[in-house]
This record gives structure tokens, sequence and C-alpha cells, in this order.
């Protein structure tokens, strides 16, 4: 036999020893979350939108008066501690002035207010890399660098979160400002990368919140629910339910991760949970 015979065969056995040892089911620990996908044509759609609504903020006083109370909190924001006097006189003022907005120009000047408070963070955050350089910076970041700190959207300096979920963990402390819900005006998409940020990489918050989280995201038609609830399932010493979960849906996808998993699940069984 010629020698490139033997290096043929050499492969042949080589690939068949590779899939004997996929086949073979190898338990893998069920501690990494699925990571948050976001689709891209609905998050260029999203961030157009904002863009798009940025430009109709009506350039009237009762516009210039919400925004410089909204500048003047974030500037209060970030240079802790202040009187919850100064506090609630703000929030007053927000309320007033709001209503006067709202009043005089319809809610979609308020919706372009919040789009543009949105396009003025991206413009002064950059990559993150860089500290707020003067009053106004200061006044735009307010506190947000700490809460993306807080849930694990910036780690050690860097940017580690989607531009989109950034964009909406800004966009929902400009609601809490204003006393709105949270994620007021969200869209499907934003929806995702608010709550699917908070459920699959919300490392070290409690589980229940997390959980609370997740179901919103699947709500939301988040890519991933279903095997990060398997994954809850192990982090709350379910790990019988966990697994047949992951066989489910093994059976459905036919992915040899999601059967290793499965396996891994019932050796967790045995270890200490920790969060991921």
């Amino acid at each position: 036999m010629t020698e490139s015979g033997l290096k043929l065969i050499a492969w042949v056995v080589a690939l068949s020893l590779i899939g004997a040892m996929l086949a073979i089911p190898q338990p893998v620990d069920p501690w990494e979350m699925p990571s948050l996908v976001l689709g891209r044509a609905a998050v260029s759609d999203a961030v157009r939108l904002d863009e798009t609504l940025a430009k109709e903020v009506p350039d009237t006083d009762e516009a210039r008066t919400l925004r410089s109370l909204f500048l003047d909190h974030g500037r209060s924001e970030a240079n802790p501690p202040y009187e919850m006097n100064e506090y609630d006189q703000r929030q007053a003022a927000i309320h007033l002035a709001t209503a006067a907005l709202v009043e005089k120009h319809g809610t979609a000047a308020f919706e372009a207010m919040r789009a543009a408070a949105v396009e003025d963070f991206v413009a002064v955050f950059g990559d993150g890399a860089d500290e707020a350089r003067d009053d106004y910076e200061v006044s735009v970041l307010g506190g947000i660098r700490e809460i993306l700190k807080q849930y694990g959207a910036v780690y050690r300096g860097v940017v580690v979160a989607p531009p989109l979920t950034l964009r909406v963990f800004y966009k929902a402390r400009w609601n809490s400002v204003h006393r709105r819900p949270f994620v007021e005006a969200f869209s499907q998409i934003e929806l995702q990368a608010y709550w699917g940020w908070l459920a699959l990489h919300g490392w070290g918050k409690p589980l229940p919140k997390r959980e609370d989280a997740l179901v919103a995201f699947r709500e939301a038609g988040g890519s991933g629910s279903q095997e990060a609830a398997a994954l809850f399932d192990v982090l709350a010493d379910r790990p019988d339910r966990a697994s047949k979960s992951l066989e489910k849906l093994y059976a459905a996808r036919g992915e040899l991760r999601l059967r290793n998993l499965a396996l891994g699940t019932l050796h967790a069984a045995l270890l200490p949970t920790g969060s991921p």
C-alpha cells in the first residue's frame, strides 16, 4: 500500500474515533447560561427609530425646562450624597414640567425627549473607556456608570453588554427619573435587550429576580429562555426537573450540547450550587 493510502486510512480512523467520542454522552457542568442574542435587523430598526424621534424634540421653553431638570438630576446623582428635600423638590418640578410639555405638545414630544436623551448618552459614553470631561457630560451620565457596573454590563472598565442593552438601561433610567415604568415604550427587541441581560447575565443577583426577568424575556420572544429556565432549576436545587427539560430540548433540536447538559445537571445534584 502506498504512503498516501496509509495516510488516508489514518485520517478515516481518526475521524471515526472523533465521531465515536462525540456520540458518547459526556456530562457538562450546567453553569454557563446561554448568551444574549439579539436580531440584527430589529436592533438596527430600534436604533434608527430613536435617532429619528430625537430630531423631533420641540424647541420650546417646556422642552428646555424638562431637559434642564433632567440634567440637574444627573449632576446630583453623580455627586452624592444630596438631601432628600432637594430630591423631592426636583421630582415635583420634573412632574410639573412633564405635564406642561405633554399638555402643549402631546405625548409624542415626551417620547422624542426620551429618545434624544439616549442619543446624548451614546455620544458622551462612547466606548465607555473615558470619564466625563466636563459638567455637561457629568450631567448626561449621572449614575449610569454605576448601574452598568452593578449589572455586569461593564466589567473592569470594559463594556461587555450589547450596545442596545446599554441604550435600554439608560432609557430605563430616564423613565425612572420621570416616574414612569422602567420599560415604558420599549419595543420587543428592547425588552429582549433589557430583560435578557438581567436574566442571562445578572451574575450574583438574587435568583428569584433573575427568574422574573427570564419570564419577561420569554414573553418578549427572547432566544435561549427554555435552556436558561432549566439551568435556573439547577441553581434552585431542582436537578431532576432541569434534566427532563434539557432532554426535551435535545429531543426537539438534536443538539449534543443539550444532551450533555442534561447529564451534567444530574452530576450537579451531587455538588454545591453556585451562580454563573
